[in-house]
């Protein structure tokens, strides 16, 4: 049976898909078959259906918060993302959206507008803090267009009213985190700075620690 949602650190997670457009240097899937005792590779991707009977098996007064996280970038499943996030709302739970920001591009139209009432926060993960440099370290299928495509999504979902920010991981080392700093400020947004978790801890997940 699939992973489709799971607990962590007292937040429930929410594992849409396994695609992604990226394959990031960093990235758990490299060697990990998920999160502690969770398996996140999915056979299929879960309908809506399948999400919404799969939350309803779990006490969602249990959790702080749901975030979409999983094994792949949650925006491919963007009408399901829509539809779960307005429903968890509607039971009055805060809902968190952790994405590489490629959103836009992957869906080939400007989305921000659209997670509008579907979540209340949303994490884009900056991992660099040029173009070049984060293409070399995220991979992206549309190359070195992803930073700024993922920089202007961030500001649009900002500009939504969306709890929106940045983060990376402290492992970039400590020039580029600042480097970071400035350029989320530049672009009117806080960035969350991460501290990274060595592979071989339970507690290890891409995305995931550290991200209240």
């Amino acid at each position: 049976m699939q992973t489709v949602v799971y607990d962590l650190d007292g937040a429930l997670y929410i594992n849409l898909t396994n695609r992604c457009d990226c394959a990031c240097s960093f990235c758990v899937r490299r060697d990990h078959k998920g999160v502690g005792d969770h398996n996140l590779w999915l056979d299929h991707d879960p309908s809506t259906d399948e999400v919404l009977e799969a939350l309803r098996q779990v006490n969602l007064e249990d959790y702080r918060e749901v975030v979409f996280c999983g094994f792949g970038e949650p925006t491919y499943r963007l009408e399901q993302l829509k539809t779960v996030g307005a429903w968890l709302k509607a039971q009055g739970k805060r809902v968190r959206l952790n994405t590489n920001g490629h959103g836009e591009l992957i869906n080939n139209r400007r989305i921000a507008p659209e997670l509008v009432g579907a979540v209340d926060v949303i994490s884009v993960s900056l991992n660099m803090d040029n173009a070049k440099d984060y293409q070399m370290t995220v991979n992206s299928r549309y190359g070195e267009l992803a930073f700024d495509a993922m920089l202007s999504f961030a500001k649009d979902c900002a500009k939504q009213g969306i709890d929106t920010c940045l983060s990376v991981v402290d492992v970039i080392g400590q020039g580029r985190v600042a480097n970071c700093r400035k350029l989320a400020a530049k672009v009117g947004l806080p960035l969350r700075v991460r501290a990274y978790i060595p592979p071989e801890t339970p507690e290890y997940a891409s995305g995931t620690p550290g991200e209240e």
